[in-house]
């Protein structure tokens, strides 16, 4: 009897650990036109227009909790073809870092930033690089 109230205890326990939500590792992700002070202006949203005659630039804001000695990446994708990786070292449990890309007419599509920890993506952000004049 004792054995099986033992048991059922410890499978109590197990389960309530396995359903206990993962830590965020991520605490915000976001695409901008620039950092300042180590925070995004704006929130630029999914679509972005190709101006003619500019170099656009877009940064990506990512706001790292509980990483610290993580070496975390950047991965900038355009249609699903890597374009460029930037790695960070983190140095403490609450980390902001940012990348940014220069855009240009002909580099229109769907661009994605994976966040990638230890080789497996942790999150990923995407926007429409959209082109009006084709």
């Amino acid at each position: 009897m004792w054995r099986s109230i033992i048991k059922l205890c410890g499978l109590s326990l197990l389960s309530f650990g396995l359903a206990q939500p993962a830590l965020a590792l991520v605490a915000r992700a976001q695409f901008a036109n620039d950092v300042v002070d180590r925070e995004p202006i704006n929130d630029i949203g999914d679509t972005i227009k190709v101006v003619y005659g500019e170099i656009q630039r877009v940064y990506f804001f990512t706001d790292l909790r509980d990483m610290s000695g993580h070496k975390v990446i950047h991965r900038w994708l355009l249609d699903g073809v890597v374009q460029v990786e930037l790695p960070f070292d983190i140095g403490g449990d609450r980390w902001r870092v940012w990348s940014s890309k220069k855009l240009m007419p002909g580099f229109d599509g769907e661009w994605t930033v994976e966040i990638v920890d230890n080789g497996t993506v942790i999150d990923s952000r995407s926007f429409n690089y959209v082109d009006d004049f084709e």
